[in-house]
């Protein structure tokens, strides 16, 4: 097991600087060359013959950091390593990279394409770069770019090979590709922080999960209506509660009339109390008939929020606990038995004969079995991949065995002609090649599996990270670490992404809304919703002492390296693709507004990043709260999150500007029409 090294990580320093500059790796690697557009090519269209380039694996209809093909007998990996901008293809049996191709940005996912092209997703381009193995293993050569929603970050296939779909997460969109042209068929609005595709065997649905809010969209790909599926633990007689409250609405409302205020606060307050889920980056499908949509997440006790806390959190029970939702791919409603939290969990135990194991909360790629019917999960922050059943009613208390791989696991493929899983590690830019063993994947003696092989790529001097910005990542997806938590959480655990899980938590200080950090953090401080952290340093370390972390303990070049890592978080790259005269016009619109004295606005959202840095008492303190006085939060990027304010009181950035009451700015004034102008131009921030 690699728990070890959350033990002492002040000596991965050393290991990092070690990778950074160059450790030895098995074999060589082609020098990365920029592939310009063929010449001539006027489509997305192939240019070699298929008899000639490598095979994908069959069957493969999602995308991942890692796709497999063959040629010669031979398989090939091609991993997306969005620290090198640059697809590496690595020969699996032989164990050494064959090559590594260059991109014109950071790529998120890749999947081969049912005629053999590889599409690319580049996350910071908002683009999929499609491009065609060449004549040797190790060539790629690029034969289009292709626009879509900002920032795409992961793909997926319909089961006749027709139509490629990409989800883009600050985009909150899914669009839809004719896989052979890539031309473009629909784009749908999502709800925050898309994540992974799949679509059901029949074809008729797509199923997307979100990484934050508590659910998964299906999205009905004749019509593109898309229905919210919720996520949150399930109590029976809640359950049956909540019917009862929502049949009350309905008979209200029936002819026009208006649900009765009690209920719905009534209804309100038990979304409140039930269990939400976050992390929802991956999922992946059954083999049983009909099939079954699994989606690894983490259930969230966030506290009981109208109290004060001592820590983030319920002190009592596990924070947070790992999960596998089960969705009916037929009728797309989740089984309540899989969004149950275990009565009691043990400790993050470091042996497996006497403890539980450290569990899988930050949770990155799937893909199933169909040989076991076992579903395999990446785990980030444990450096594990972790077989559960996958037909099991509740798969995350039906683990199978877990194997230990590289640091950074985010993208998992497997071979099952060979019996192996291949995995694609970012944090130590490796490939893991895991021989899976027995059919069964039963671990009764409790002892490690067969040996794991790891290759790991050449070090790439034009994107070399510094040994801090490496330490610091790791130290931000530690799980497990009790100096950060004394519950296992992790810093990724609250700021997915490095953004921020859009709930909501019971504090010493009253409810708080979990804060973005990515492009949020020079120029805003003071920090926190109360404003008295003056720096970083100080915000980390009330951070740690709320989490019952003993923060002290990092070593000094350890919470520096942290810091460093943190202040690197970028921000996600909104696209002016596809804004017209009609929408600048609004945005110009909405802009006087903002300025305008008599609404109000810039008055406290000021500067290049909308926030004067102080603090005001605007009349939004609740009962929990200690004091009435909040922090002016940035309005930068403010239309990529939600809910808003610091109990998370209001759902929609409409609402923000209407509901108040004129108690912050004054927009009671504005017609509907000037207060969407408004808000068109505040989503620019």
């Amino acid at each position: 097991m690699k728990i070890d090294r959350l033990v002492s990580l002040g000596a991965l320093a050393v290991i990092v600087a070690a990778t950074a500059c160059g450790a030895a790796q098995t074999g060589s690697a082609v020098p990365a060359t920029p592939i310009p557009v063929a010449k001539g090519a006027t489509s997305c269209g192939r240019l070699h013959s298929p008899t000639t380039t490598p095979t994908p694996i069959t069957g493969v209809r999602v995308g991942s950091t890692i796709a497999l093909a063959t040629l010669n007998q031979q398989t090939l990996a091609y991993t997306a390593d969005e620290d090198d901008n640059a697809v590496h293809v690595v020969d699996v049996d032989a164990h050494h990279e064959l090559g590594e191709t260059a991109l014109d940005g950071r790529p998120s996912q890749l999947m081969f394409l049912p005629d053999g092209r590889l599409a690319v997703l580049l996350r910071d381009r908002a683009q999929i770069a499609v491009l065609e193995p060449g004549a040797n293993a190790g060539d790629l050569e690029t034969r289009c770019t292709v626009d879509v929603a900002n920032e795409p970050v992961a793909l997926a296939l319909t089961p006749n090979d027709a139509t490629l779909l990409v989800t883009s997460g600050w985009g909150r969109a899914l669009s839809a590709f004719d896989a052979s042209k890539l031309t473009k068929s629909f784009e749908v609005p999502l709800a925050r922080e898309p994540r992974a595709v799949i679509v059901s065997d029949d074809g008729r649905f797509a199923y997307v999960s979100h990484a934050v809010g508590a659910q998964a969209s299906r999205v009905a790909l004749a019509d593109q209506a898309v229905t919210p599926i919720m996520l949150r633990e399930k109590d029976p007689g809640q359950e049956i509660m909540r019917r009862q409250l929502q049949k009350q609405i309905a008979e209200a409302t029936k002819n026009g009339g208006a649900a009765p205020p009690w209920v719905v606060s009534q209804l309100e307050a038990m979304d409140k109390r039930a269990h939400p889920s976050c992390q929802g980056y991956a999922l992946a499908k059954s083999v049983d008939p009909g099939g079954r949509i699994l989606a690894p997440q983490v259930l969230v006790d966030n506290g009981e929020i109208e109290q004060r806390a001592q820590g983030y959190g319920n002190d009592q029970t596990p924070t947070e606990e790992a999960d596998v939702a089960v969705i009916d791919a037929t009728t797309g409603v989740p089984m309540a038995s899989s969004l149950e939290r275990t009565q009691q969990r043990g400790g993050w135990g470091i042996d497996r004969r006497t403890a539980q194991m450290p569990e899988c909360i930050l949770p990155r790629a799937a893909v199933v079995d169909p040989k076991t019917k076992s579903l395999f999960v990446s785990c980030l922050g444990i450096d594990e991949v972790v077989a559960y059943d996958s037909l099991a009613a509740n798969p995350a208390r039906a683990e199978r065995r877990r194997w230990p791989v590289s640091s950074g696991p985010n993208g998992i493929a497997l071979e099952s002609a060979k019996n192996r899983a291949v995995v694609w590690s970012q944090f130590d830019r490796a490939v893991d090649v895991i021989d899976l063993g027995n059919s069964e994947l039963h671990d009764d003696k409790g002892g490690p599996g067969p040996a794991t092989v790891r290759v790991v790529m050449a070090p790439n001097a034009t994107h070399k990270l510094s040994p801090a910005l490496a330490l610091g990542r790791l130290l931000f997806h530690s799980v497990g670490d009790g100096r950060v938590a004394r519950d296992g959480r992790a810093c990724a655990s609250c700021h997915p992404d490095g953004r921020d899980d859009s709930l909501v938590w019971a504090t010493p200080e009253g409810p708080r809304r979990s804060i973005m950090l990515a492009g949020r953090l020079e120029g805003t401080a003071p920090y926190s919703w109360s404003g008295r952290e003056a720096d970083l340093r100080a915000h980390l370390t009330t951070t740690f002492d709320r989490l019952n972390g003993s923060g002290g303990g990092l070593k000094s070049l350890e919470l520096e390296a942290l810091l460093v890592y943190v202040e690197s978080l970028a921000p996600p790259s909104p696209s002016s693709r596809g804004s017209g005269n009609d929408g600048d016009v609004k945005v110009q619109q909405g802009a006087a507004f903002f300025a305008s004295p008599s609404v109000g606005c810039a008055g406290c959202h000021s500067g290049a990043l909308a926030t004067d840095n102080r603090r005001h008492d605007v009349g939004s303190k609740t009962d929990a709260d200690r004091s009435g006085e909040f922090n002016t939060p940035s309005l930068h990027l403010v239309s990529g999150a939600g809910p808003y304010f610091h109990d998370g009181r209001y759902k929609t950035l409409h609402e923000v500007l209407i509901q108040p009451g004129d108690k912050m700015g004054h927009t009671s004034q504005l017609s509907e029409r000037e207060i969407d102008a408004l808000e068109a131009y505040v989503s620019t921030l």
